[in-house]
């Protein structure tokens, strides 16, 4: 981060549209998010349309200060804080643009619930559902690659991102699509096909993945989507002022069943059975999260959501059921839709419920919060997990999307004690080793931030972050957007 950063004069002012906030309170209320970090910010910007953010750009360049973008704020690892200007993008930059038959435009600042409604008036819905959809907008999502509930059927943010149009640090306004790009996406796609052996073998071989830069998804035999490059790069190539994304019809019919395990490892030794009937939907959730003290001995929950068209559904629900027979509880099941948002909203609090462990400085510190493995070892995943909680006496929480192999899992830790701030580093470069053994990633839908920046060279290797540094040069050359996040300058 910027430490000697320039106070913002009045030129700025003079050529934005929108408000500019520089008093104490406003800038206290945006030098956090939902992390632990805190980030005092020189100003805060609420840009009216792409002209506004273009000036923001040019004076951010001109002068050498920092400038981020920001939704809601819901950010885990404080990726949209900085101590330059920060872009507001909720109270103006909200609008559904256009809704036709597969694809809806957006700008950044619209809230994913509030898109939601619109598309549901039409009959059709954009997938990615992170927990915090009520708040969170659209262009964090892309940000961070968000996924949700109901990847696993589906797909994460950059699979359903077709195209954006953004302003660059140097207040050029640019395009990218698979269709129809910029220049500067055109000196990306040379430089990044000769390097597709590199990228090939370099990236996880699992579904979901947040770190560092979606090469893997920018380019591909088949094709190249310079669009996906802003997927999961946290503001720090451009600042998308609107989105196109592909949406698709609400399913006819969905179904749901929460089964209940004796405890948290027979739960995910059973993840491939479930995967045999092609669910949608794959949540787990151990009693550490349980708000209340649950009278069985189902320590811990797995929800399977079915979706498709007439009885299809029904029939895997019930040959999935039959399939899980002697291994676990069948304890509710669901198939209107008030029932299904009831019985998700406990899973959707899950996080809620873990930030209400808070107490003084013994935080549950989400660090490793965010691992992926292939679902078929996720099993030894977590006994390793377990095995390293125990060993260093340390209580937890653990859920996660494990479908896709994604369990999100965090100690409780005393941020203010040196001694255990250093042990979670010294776990975190385990956990993370272990899951770069098996071909993982440190982080699936949350993103990197300033908590996993360090770590993304261990994920990749020096070529790749290597890479990742040319490609952060030839879109920011000054580094001036968002930096300290992804790569750090040479």
């Amino acid at each position: 981060m910027n430490s000697g950063a320039i106070p913002i004069d009045d030129s700025l002012v003079r050529v934005a549209k929108g408000e500019l906030l520089s008093d104490d309170w406003s800038r206290k209320t945006y030098s956090v998010d939902s992390s632990h970090y805190e980030v005092v910010p020189e100003a805060i910007l609420c840009p009216v349309d792409e002209y506004d953010v273009q000036q923001a750009c040019l004076y951010s360049t001109s002068k050498k200060v920092p400038i981020a973008a920001r939704g809601a704020g819901t950010g885990l690892l404080g990726q949209s804080l900085s101590d330059g200007i920060i872009l507001d993008f909720t109270k103006h930059m909200n609008r559904v643009l256009e809704i036709d038959e597969n694809h809806a435009i957006v700008e950044p600042g619209i809230v994913k619930a509030v898109l939601d409604g619109e598309l549901r008036k039409k009959g059709k819905f954009l997938p990615p559902d992170p927990a915090s959809s009520r708040y969170c907008t659209v262009g964090g999502m892309i940000a961070d690659n968000s996924s949700g509930i109901h990847c696993l059927g589906y797909g994460n943010t950059i699979d359903f991102l077709d195209g954006v149009k953004v302003v660059y640090a140097d207040g050029t306004f640019g395009f990218a699509s698979s269709r129809q790009f910029d220049s500067r996406m055109k000196k990306l796609r040379n430089l990044l096909y000769p390097q597709m052996d590199l990228i090939e073998e370099g990236y996880p071989r699992v579904s979901k993945n947040s770190c560092g830069y979606r090469l893997d998804a920018t380019v591909k035999r088949d094709g190249f989507y310079p669009q996906k490059i802003f997927a999961a790069s946290e503001g720090t190539l451009g600042l998308v002022t609107s989105a196109r994304l592909k949406i698709l019809d609400i399913p006819e019919k969905r179904c749901l069943l929460v089964t209940g395990f004796e405890d948290l490892l027979a739960a995910v030794k059973a993840v491939p059975v479930f995967l045999r009937y092609s669910p949608v939907a794959l949540e787990l959730m151990d009693r550490t999260v349980f708000s209340t003290e649950r009278e069985d001995n189902t320590g811990c929950l797995v929800f399977v959501e079915f979706a498709g068209s007439g009885m299809d559904p029904e029939i895997r629900l019930e040959s999935c059921k039959k399939g899980l027979e002697g291994t676990c509880a069948v304890l509710e099941y669901a198939s209107d839709e008030n029932s299904l948002k009831r019985i998700w909203s406990a899973r959707t609090a899950a996080l809620n419920n873990i930030m209400k462990l808070t107490v003084g400085s013994r935080k549950p510190l989400g660090l490793i919060e965010d691992t992926v493995v292939r679902p078929e070892l996720l099993a030894g995943h977590v006994e390793e997990l377990l095995k390293t909680y125990k060993e260093n006496g340390l209580e937890y929480v653990m859920y996660g999307h494990v479908g896709d192999g994604n369990m999100h899992t965090r100690p409780l830790i005393d941020i203010a004690s040196d001694s255990e701030m250093n042990l979670m580093s010294e776990i975190a470069g385990n956990v993370f080793a272990e899951v770069i053994r098996l071909r993982g990633t440190i982080t699936g839908e949350h993103g990197d931030g300033i908590a996993r920046q360090p770590y993304i060279e261990r994920m990749y290797g020096r070529q790749i972050t290597e890479l990742f540094l040319t490609i952060k040069t030839l879109f920011d050359p000054g580094f001036t957007l968002n930096p300290g996040k992804k790569v750090l300058s040479r």
